[in-house]
């Protein structure tokens, strides 16, 4: 084999490793479990979980608000022990209407 043959092999030979190499390179780019599309999915999961967050943050600042009303108004909790628990004084008559 002479020198320019030689040469010409390892450059078929270097550039059809690179080309293998890029395409290695370039699926776990995109379909790895670092890849991007992994990634998307991650960002969309990590959306609807600060929605959540948010949400349920809310519902226990509305809690906080209700003990906080329910300890200082005496008149808002008969009204919550009235409705919750159906509580009456002894001098009326409570009617429960079924609902459909």
């Amino acid at each position: 084999m002479s020198n320019g043959e030689k040469t010409t092999s390892f450059r078929v030979f270097l550039g059809l490793f690179l080309l293998v190499a890029n395409a290695s390179a370039q699926y776990l780019l995109w379909f790895g479990d670092q890849g991007l599309i992994r990634w998307r999915q991650t960002q969309k999961q990590l959306l609807l979980a600060q929605e959540d967050v948010r949400l349920v943050e809310k519902r226990i600042l509305d809690i906080k608000k209700e003990i906080l009303l329910l300890e200082k108004d005496p008149l808002a909790l008969e009204e919550v022990a009235r409705r919750e628990l159906g509580m009456v004084y002894p001098d009326e008559i409570l009617f429960i209407v079924p609902k459909e």
